[in-house]
């Protein structure tokens, strides 16, 4: 086992130095491009009253990866439109991207580095910012009411993305930990942290072993993936400063009610994600679902599990100021759309990301919930405005998949690419490649790349990092 380990590690240093190599080049490439950039137009700001006065208004509402990449298609086809306004607003000033917060949660890297801010896009750019809050949509009198105060517009993209969607079934709500934004996944760490130190003191075995049990409720993409980040945290992470725990059986139990670990996958990477998280000591237990949670133990429909800790990730849900809007909605608030990405009877409003129900064109395949969905949905929205305010029509919406990753553990992991499904080491690296060249900014990759090469060589982060007044569970 030693010397499997010291393969292992030297495997991820050379790995580590050689995507720290592509790192410098890319470096080197933006030093180089520079003045270039430098040369660009600055951002010009833009007042109200413009906006009001523009011939086009188009409100952007959400600065996610849909919203933005409307924004940011517009701006390619309609910059020199200088009678139309793009106007994006949003709470937060910052684009997150999501599939890189594994990272923040098992200790690899900071909470800022997979967060980029969205003025670091208006360079050279139309589109503006309204930096405020959404709390009202007034589809008949075509305004939003916003923090800032109301917006009119001619068009409008709903893009304000998804909430964790908790059931309301007992204790549940009280006690279940969700996995949604950076300060969820230090928390995650940090309730780890506090497992481990209550297991430590504890001198009753029934009760060591619950602390060191750990249930995830869900089993698509986003339980899967935090199943493996709570096992590998944990073995390869915390138990390195806890030697004399070392030996103590873990226990991650994944629950998914479909028949299926991520079931809009196909069968075959179903069967591959299964198996490698069973491999990793995962126990899965598909067609089930959580019926409640107490203090010490977790209710399923297969029987009891003993346990302190659950992580809800079972699926999401349109904010409150979506679901309220008097359209069609599917079962989960978001709105059902039609083949250009519309809702109904209202040509003017479009909906992206997970706050829309839509299907492809052709296959009539549901879009999965995704970031990759988000930002195609998005571009093909900005085409289809740009197109429409030319006088022409867009064609229906169509997607297409670049394929599915999941990191799935300790240099492990499935990707599916078209008809090929990967696995192991090179799904690990590939995920990792892919991820970090698809954050749009050069900063954030360096800042990334240097955090992965220091975790590789000194091991992750196990410091506890409060954001809110103290531990949620320990010590009950």
């Amino acid at each position: 086992m030693g010397d499997h380990g010291a393969r292992g590690g030297d495997t991820l240093k050379r790995v580590a130095f050689g995507v720290a190599a592509i790192g410098a080049v890319a470096a080197g490439r933006r030093l180089f491009s520079g003045s270039r950039q430098g040369a660009e137009a600055e951002h010009i700001s833009q007042s109200e009253a413009a906006y009001r006065a523009a011939r086009a208004r188009i409100l952007i509402l959400g600065g996610g990866f849909g919203g933005l990449a409307t924004a940011l298609e517009l701006d390619r086809r309609l910059r020199a439109e200088d009678d139309v306004s793009v106007l994006v607003v949003d709470r937060d000033n910052d684009l997150l991207f999501t599939p890189l917060l594994w990272t923040v949660a098992d200790g690899c890297a900071n909470p800022s580095d997979v967060v980029v801010p969205i003025r670091a896009f208006q360079r050279g750019r139309s589109f503006h910012l309204l930096h405020g809050e959404v709390r009202g949509i007034d589809l008949d009198a075509r305004e939003v009411e916003t923090s800032a105060g109301m917006r009119p517009y001619d068009v409008l993209v709903i893009a304000l993305g998804s909430v964790t969607a908790v059931p309301d079934l007992p204790g549940l709500r009280e006690r279940a930990l969700v996995f949604h934004t950076p300060a969820d996944a230090v928390e995650l760490r940090n309730h780890l942290i506090d497992a481990i130190e209550a297991a430590h003191r504890t001198e009753d075995p029934a009760e060591h072993a619950a602390w060191l049990t750990f249930v995830v409720g869900g089993g698509g993409d986003t339980g899967i993936e935090l199943a493996a980040t709570i096992h590998e945290y944990v073995t390869t992470g915390l138990l390195a400063a806890y030697p004399w725990l070392a030996s103590a059986p873990v226990r991650i139990v994944v629950v998914g009610r479909a028949e299926r670990l991520v079931p809009m996958s196909s069968p075959r990477t179903s069967e591959a994600v299964r198996r490698t998280l069973e491999g990793e000591g995962v126990e899965v237990l598909t067609g089930a679902s959580i019926e409640g949670v107490t203090r010490d133990a977790v209710q399923t429909s297969r029987g009891e599990v003993r346990a302190r800790t659950l992580f809800w990730a079972a699926g999401i849900t349109a904010p409150d100021v979506v679901r309220g809007l008097a359209v069609e909605h599917a079962r989960n608030g978001a709105i059902v759309v039609d083949d250009h990405l519309r809702v109904p009877g209202r040509p003017e409003v479009y909906v992206v990301g997970d706050d829309a129900w839509a299907f492809d064109a052709d296959t009539r395949e549901p879009v999965p919930p995704t970031a990759q969905a988000a930002e195609h949905e998005g571009k093909y929205v900005g085409r289809a405005i740009a197109t429409g305010l030319q006088g022409r029509t867009a064609p229906p919406f169509r997607f297409r998949t670049r394929g599915r990753l999941a990191l799935l553990g300790n240099r492990t992991g499935v990707a599916e690419i078209g008809p090929f499904t990967i696995g192991g080491f090179p799904a690990w690296l590939l995920w990792h490649g892919y991820y970090l060249f698809r954050i749009p900014s050069w900063r954030n990759r360096l800042h990334l790349l240097a955090d992965w090469l220091l975790a590789a060589l000194t091991g992750r982060e196990t410091g506890q990092l409060r954001l809110g007044p103290g531990p949620r569970t320990p010590g009950d």
